[in-house]
């Protein structure tokens, strides 16, 4: 199975691997999205993973339990160490925020291996 997510989580016991895409890697991983099921839930977050991948991501608030083999293309704000945290009231309102206007994101890909 593969998955959008919004942060590197370990969804069930078992050995993982993440690494780092480029945007034009991200891209190709998603491919037309088929088959691919989202887990964002937040629309701001959908709206500006779209903008990388220049396709529409659904807004689907679930939980996953990723299995051996399955993989997620992980979409998290990075902020600077030192940097405060992002208000609860503002979670999700990353969209055009100088948050990702500065890129302090990243996208990468995560595989369960066993």
């Amino acid at each position: 199975m593969r998955y959008i997510l919004n942060s590197a989580v370990i969804t069930a016991p078992g050995l993982y691997y993440y690494r780092l895409l480029t945007p034009e890697q991200a891209c190709e991983w998603y491919g037309s999205g088929a088959g691919v099921l989202s887990t964002i839930g937040y629309p701001e977050t959908a709206k500006t993973l779209s903008l990388f991948l220049d396709k529409p991501i659904e807004v689907n608030r679930i939980t996953i339990e990723m299995r051996p083999w399955d993989e997620a293309l992980v979409f998290r704000l990075v902020l600077p160490s030192g940097s405060p945290r992002i208000d609860p009231k503002d979670k999700g309102q990353i969209i055009f925020s100088p948050h990702t206007q500065v890129g302090y994101w990243e996208l990468g890909l995560l595989r369960r291996l066993e």
